[in-house]
């Protein structure tokens, strides 16, 4: 049967099974003929309330009532009211259950709109369901609200094709976030995990109420954080150090390194305050989500308050401090007696980086404080006591993967700071959070890509750099094949037995090296070198291997192959606390069947758009089976989706001042940047003048 036009043109007679059906009708009727429609009065059975009778008219049905105050203003708006008769009256029948179309007037007394403007009348103007998903995404996605207007324009043909204005769009995103937040910030956190929750059913969240029932911290983990820490959580870096959004709490982040050398999120955190008691909750809510596993060692910030709970908590965990939040401070303090001693920074530098013994550690950090005074010595006397947690020679045999300092994670942090501000609510943070760590991860299977289509090339046809490229990652590679490549330089002495000592020439052949001290077990096939690299990073150090090229090994021995560091890292199946195979990615089928569906429905929509009539009866047909949808989702739908108000009903309140969204700069920096800023502004004006 073909359909026509005229199908969509009303006549009296013509039956619906609802309203809504003739009101599509009506308002399409409405937008083809240049008049913009609006609903008008009904009546209702006392009965049993079902409408008997409802008015559909034209928008500029009526007058405009008359106001006392019309006399006072000064600039009146134009008039949109003619008093048009354009009408249609249904009645229902109960007889057939349906309405019928049983008055029609079809004059207007306004001049009618051309086509190329009907898609600016306000009943034209409607934002569908689908293009509010979009416009969401588009938000989420950073896309500002004038640039995402334009790609769906663009998608659809132009402007009229998408049916609705610039206006129309930020009034759909405006009432998306105010819906988001109606029940306020805590609800609104609620309901977004719970929302993740049953897309993810690895997804564990925990929030910590305090005694007036308002959130004070929360900690959530999905199934890759879950999945990342059972394969690389040996090392983690817990960083608190950035500000979140207008609650003022600290956003913080357990964070390590993949097999790839990058950096993986184990866990997010949001805090208001950062105390003992709030650290210690983190941690233990931390372990819970991972199922109790614990780290190796945990590298955090200088907070007082959390060695203490780190060492309740988890007490078989190595504490490390960030030694880059340690150098900016020691510049913060020291910079000063610069000029009163000889490069004093130069020389905490070195006791934070060079010593390997404790005694030359000992002498020269005591020689340093007896030179420094005032508040320098204060900070100094401050950082001494927790010499273990940041000197060499404390955490030379420490397994750290490499790690010395939060600063790895800065990366992350980095890209964390483009995108969160103080001025975002609840809502637009997870928002803003989630799109920093879909940008992360898909950094990393980028990574893992050019992993595994790409051969690292190979310096020296070797063996033993033969045999590590097809076991290591490429990063990891390169550092193995430098150590290799120093091994070739090293020269080799036996003390006795399987004891070796190894060192490195120097270039100029004047310096002296310093020799390590190397033993080799042939039987158990195991090599120790006092340099405890291994221990350390998790691949051989060249003294190791200029040892085994000695013993004609030429390949690495299985038990010094670290399986963090291989790439075959990723291929086992991960299994959470409850038992469950962990999906990395729950919302890959959803997006897929999205993706199919959309592919079946795309040629269809391009080839009807060529034809009139089968444009008709492809929306005839999408209108119908948009009809049955419906109801076959009110069947299935089990209940309101109202949230309960069971849960905390505000997230406290941080006391103080605004929470800073970046890292405060030193003096030093502060410094530096006005002399460039001074520099910058001479040389402009000495440009002025020529």
């Amino acid at each position: 049967m073909e359909e026509h036009e005229d199908d969509f043109v009303p006549r009296l007679g013509t039956e619906y099974r609802t309203l809504d059906e003739a009101w599509s009708v009506w308002n399409y009727y409405g937008g083809r003929n240049g008049f913009g429609v609006r609903r008008g009065c009904e009546n209702k059975s006392k009965k049993d309330g079902v409408i008997t009778s409802k008015f559909f008219v034209c928008n500029c049905e009526g007058k405009r009532g008359v106001d006392k105050r019309d006399h006072l203003t000064k600039n009146p708006r134009a008039e949109t009211r003619t008093d048009c008769q354009a009408r249609l009256l249904l009645k229902f029948d109960r007889g057939i259950q349906k309405y019928k179309i049983a008055e029609f007037v079809s004059d207007h007394n306004p001049p009618l709109q051309p086509p190329e403007a009907c898609y600016l009348i306000p009943s034209q103007c409607k934002v569908p369901e689908v293009a509010c998903f979009d416009i969401q995404v588009a938000a989420s996605s950073g896309i500002s609200p004038k640039n995402a207007h334009e790609l769906h324009s663009r998608q659809h043909g132009g402007i009229r094709g998408i049916g609705y204005t610039m206006v129309d769009h930020n009034n759909c995103l405006r009432n998306i976030r105010k819906q988001s937040m109606q029940y306020g910030a805590a609800i609104a956190m609620t309901k977004y995990f719970a929302k993740r929750s049953t897309e993810d059913s690895s997804f564990k969240y925990f929030e910590d109420t305090s005694e007036e029932g308002e959130i004070s911290n929360v900690v959530w983990t999905d199934a890759k954080m879950i999945a990342s820490y059972i394969r690389f959580g040996d090392v983690v870096i817990f960083d608190t150090t950035f500000g979140t959004n207008n609650e003022k709490w600290a956003v913080g982040t357990f964070v390590g390194f993949n097999h790839l050398r990058e950096i993986v999120i184990f866990g997010a955190v949001l805090m208001c305050d950062q105390n003992k008691e709030s650290f210690e909750w983190v941690f233990t809510k931390f372990l819970e989500a991972h199922g109790g596993k614990k780290c190796i060692t945990m590298f955090t910030d200088q907070d007082a308050a959390i060695a203490p709970a780190l060492e309740k908590i988890m007490p078989d965990t190595k504490h490390g401090l960030c030694t880059w939040h340690i150098n900016k401070n020691c510049v913060k303090h020291l910079s000063k007696l610069d000029d009163e001693n000889d490069h004093i920074t130069k020389k905490f530098n070195a006791c934070l980086y060079r010593y390997e013994e404790e005694k030359e550690f000992e002498d020269a950090i005591n020689f340093l404080m007896e030179q420094v005074n005032g508040e320098g010595k204060e900070w100094q006397d401050f950082i001494y006591k927790s010499k273990e947690k940041w000197a060499y020679c404390f955490m030379k045999d420490v397994y750290t993967l490499g790690i010395c300092s939060t600063q790895s994670s800065e990366s992350f942090n980095s890209i964390l700071k483009s995108y969160l501000n103080c001025k975002l609510d609840v809502c637009r943070f997870m928002e803003q959070f989630d799109r920093v760590l879909e940008q992360n991860r898909e950094k990393e299977i980028k990574s893992e890509y050019a992993m595994r289509s790409k051969q690292s090339i190979l310096k020296f046809k070797m063996p033993i750099l033969c045999g590590a490229s097809k076991l290591y990652t490429p990063k990891v590679f390169e550092l193995f094949q430098a150590e290799v490549e120093l091994s070739m330089l090293a020269h080799i002495e036996c003390l006795e037995g399987s004891t070796y000592t190894v060192g490195k020439f120097a270039v100029d052949n004047e310096t002296s090296y310093k020799s390590r001290q190397v033993i080799w077990n042939r039987d158990d096939q195991m090599i120790s070198c006092s340099c405890k690299k291994f221990e350390r990073v998790g691949i051989l150090c060249w003294h190791a291997l200029k040892v085994l090229d000695r013993e004609d090994i030429k390949v690495i021995p299985p038990r010094y192959i670290l399986n963090h560091w291989t790439k075959t890292a990723k291929d086992d199946t991960i299994v959470d606390v409850e038992g469950r195979r962990v999906i990395e990615d729950p919302m890959l089928d959803v997006r897929n069947r999205k993706a199919d569906m959309v592919r079946m429905v795309t040629p269809i929509c391009d080839e009807a758009a060529n034809n009139e009539e089968d444009t008709l009866f492809v929306r005839k047909e999408f209108l119908e089976f948009q009809r049955k949808y419906k109801e076959y989702k009110e069947k299935k739908k089990d209940g309101d989706d109202n949230p309960t108000t069971e849960h905390a009903l505000h997230l406290k309140k941080k006391n103080g001042g605004d929470r800073r969204s970046k890292r405060i700069p030193s003096c030093i920096e502060k410094k530096k940047r006005a002399k460039k800023a001074k520099n910058k502004t001479i040389s402009t004006s000495q440009d002025s003048l020529r």
